[in-house]
């Protein structure tokens, strides 16, 4: 079966609550879509040099929460 991501973020200082779901679960994925959740956009995480840290951004677009990274100089 298909699965997809779904992802509720509530603010800065709360985690991401991140569910895995199995498509044939209809009624579930709606209870999840009418209590916040969205469908979510992973990204993969790039690798630091040593000297920079990664910074994680989230963005609503169209109805998705998408992630990104952006990779900056700690000096």
């Amino acid at each position: 079966m298909a699965k997809i991501l779904l992802a509720k973020f509530e603010s800065v200082d709360s985690p991401l609550d991140l569910r895995q779901v199995d498509t044939a679960q209809g009624a579930y994925i709606t209870k999840l879509r009418e209590s916040g959740f969205l469908d979510f956009v992973a990204s993969e995480q790039p690798m630091a040099e040593p000297g920079e840290s990664v910074i994680e951004s989230l963005e609503i677009i169209d109805g998705k929460l998408i992630q990104s990274w952006v990779v900056k100089s700690s000096i």
